[in-house]
């Protein structure tokens, strides 16, 4: 056990890794949106943007169903 007194998570390496990996793709999607500049449109902005929201949905749709 860890000095907190909590059991690690199972799969807890995994999953911080996981959430490293996901944080760089958001860090990369920004940067190339700013490098990118005045070619992004709004079009292009709410595309992703929707994506991103789909994406939401689905995690919060299946952790609801582990419930």
């Amino acid at each position: 056990m860890e000095e907190s007194g909590k059991a690690p998570a199972p799969g807890g390496s995994d999953l911080a890794e996981e959430l490293r990996q996901l944080g760089q793709s958001f860090s990369a999607l920004g940067r190339t949106m700013f490098r990118e500049g005045r070619s992004v449109t709004v079009e292009l902005l709410r595309s992703a943007r929707a994506i991103v929201d789909r994406a939401r949905e689905e995690i919060e749709r299946l952790t609801g169903e582990r419930k």
